[in-house]
């Protein structure tokens, strides 16, 4: 039996190697991926139950590892590994994004999905920008809950300084739930908008997604613009 899954093993490198993943079926994709991690094992199986369980290819990699550990033959190390290929693609789309052209709202949100659409754990990612709105740099807030991320303002605003940036764009996924904003999320908004401009930085949009690929733009609900005529009519200073 050994010898016969090397042989089967061997056949599907050998494949990848001449043509590419184009021509597999999402279970060999997975048995593939599984080779490296369960060398005495059938993962042909583990792949198929692995679909059966997930119903879709996209929904295993977006599988947390505990869900996947749910699976006969998954181990926390096995687990670890296969949510790991996510987080490795949506690093590299985060540093493939970073060379996008951030004029325009139509380039802020493809690149906020590039950089944290999809994400199965709450996540804030600011980006700062130069007068031009050309990247900077940006920084990751992530929690260990699924509920929310506490952002400290300071540090953003010291990030901000620091990098010399004009601008601030602020992008955060809610998991498992509407993108529509909630009181503290408006509540924080105006009050990084204020900071900001107090420091000649404009806080440009903040976009909020969800698992599902939805959005809620600030920018195009008009909820900036308001915060800002608040701002400059004096309502919104403390």
């Amino acid at each position: 039996m050994a010898n016969v899954n090397q042989g089967h093993r061997e056949r599907l490198r050998q494949r990848m190697m001449k043509e590419g993943l184009q021509s597999f079926q999402d279970h060999e994709v997975l048995e593939l991926l599984l080779f490296q991690y369960l060398p005495r094992k059938d993962t042909n199986k583990i792949a198929h139950d692995l679909l059966n369980k997930f119903g879709s290819f996209a929904n295993v990699l977006n599988a947390s590892p505990q869900q996947l550990q749910q699976v006969k033959g998954i181990s926390q190390v096995t687990a670890c590994n296969i949510a790991l290929l996510k987080e490795v693609f949506l690093r590299y789309r985060a540093s493939d994004a970073e060379k996008m052209s951030l004029a325009g709202i139509a380039s802020v949100i493809k690149y906020s999905q590039k950089i944290i659409a999809d994400s199965y754990v709450e996540k804030t990612v600011v980006v700062y920008v130069d007068g031009a709105t050309n990247f900077i740099t940006s920084e990751v807030f992530t929690s260990n809950s699924a509920q929310e991320v506490k952002l400290d303002l300071k540090k953003i605003v010291a990030s901000a300084v620091g990098a010399n940036a004009s601008g601030v764009l602020l992008f955060h996924c809610h998991v498992g739930g509407m993108c529509l904003p909630s009181e503290a999320d408006i509540s924080f908004t105006e009050k990084m908008y204020v900071t900001l401009a107090n420091l000649n930085i404009v806080l440009l949009e903040h976009i909020i997604f969800n698992n599902k690929g939805d959005y809620y733009s600030f920018f195009k609900e008009k909820v900036m613009s308001d915060i800002a005529n608040k701002y400059k009519t004096g309502k919104g200073r403390e």
